[in-house]
């Protein structure tokens, strides 16, 4: 009991140079503490917090992680460790600590939207990536910049295996949070690749920046020219430069993946050619699925040669 006594001592020192702000003398405090007394959970809250402040968020995280083992039901402890974890790059655990914290505290939701690193776990897209690790699987995520405004960032998701076995399929996390006049299911955009590389992400993120600036909903049997010839992946870019969009059937998914409001589904962006869009733009969309199946096109293959 003695160890207990000392460590609410320091902790309680500790929290009174936290609220001044001399955030060096109350981490020690917090430290000793932990030290003497490893299970006192709200030491290592503060220890959490003054790392945080102290700007090293990693080893805030495992603070805020070990207090909130101790206590799993601390909001102010999840709130931390949301933080840090954001401020890594952990998403998942930094949106589910976000989750357990609003369950905890509704009333701090509008608190956490004034918050950039966590009002981005509030966005529509973040559900549409819960829904989308349910239906395809655990993924991996890269941002991709907007090539005329550095400032405009979209994730592109990376799941394996999936379709099937030995293929990639990357899909994007954002532009479900693009709200359609005509209330419109919100979107996000797949591609399926047997050969992974760079140039598959970058067909969606390229996607998804055109569908924001144009304003253009890419609905099934919709095409956009010259959206891969852009990226300069090539052969690729050479071969298949357009951009046809369809449902994407080749995942059994059942869509719309959430009824809403508002609904959300997925699209799957297909690169054609020049005589495929051309007959397309004669034929129409009916006509192009109809000549993919006649010859068992596999949309994944980016090797692939034209069909018509």
């Amino acid at each position: 009991m003695v160890t207990l006594a000392a460590a609410d001592q320091l902790t309680a020192e500790g929290n009174e140079l936290f609220q001044r702000h001399e955030y060096v003398q109350a981490h020690a405090r917090f430290e000793r503490a932990v030290a003497i007394f490893p299970s006192h959970h709200q030491a290592w809250k503060g220890l959490g917090h003054c790392l945080l402040c102290l700007s090293r968020p990693g080893d805030a995280a495992r603070a805020f992680d070990k207090a909130i083992g101790l206590r799993p039901d601390s909001a102010t402890a999840l709130w931390g460790g949301a933080l840090a974890h954001a401020d890594l790059g952990h998403r998942i655990v930094a949106q589910n600590y976000l989750k357990r914290v609003l369950a905890l505290q509704p009333t701090w939701l509008e608190l956490a939207l004034s918050v950039p690193a966590l009002a981005v776990f509030l966005q529509l897209s973040a559900r549409a990536g819960e829904l989308m690790r349910t239906a395809l699987g655990a993924f991996s995520a890269k941002s991709y910049r907007h090539a005329a405004d550095a400032s405009r960032v979209i994730d592109v998701a990376r799941f394996g295996d999936t379709p099937e076995h030995g293929m990639v399929t990357y899909g994007s996390l954002g532009l479900s949070n693009v709200v359609w006049p005509d209330g419109r299911p919100r979107l996000e955009v797949l591609i399926a690749t047997a050969v992974d590389g760079a140039a598959s992400p970058q067909i969606v993120a390229n996607a998804v920046f055109h569908v924001m600036d144009s304003g253009f909903y890419p609905q099934p049997g919709t095409m956009v020219r010259d959206l891969v010839g852009v990226i300069g992946a090539g052969d690729l870019s050479l071969r298949l430069p357009h951009a046809y969009f369809t449902v994407p059937r080749r995942w059994g998914l059942r869509l719309p993946l959430d009824e809403g409001p508002p609904p959300i589904t997925l699209t799957m962006v297909v690169p054609v050619s020049d005589a495929e869009y051309q007959y397309w733009k004669t034929h129409g969309d009916q006509a192009l699925e109809a000549r993919f199946a006649a010859v068992s096109m596999e949309p994944a293959d980016l090797r692939r040669a034209s069909v018509v």
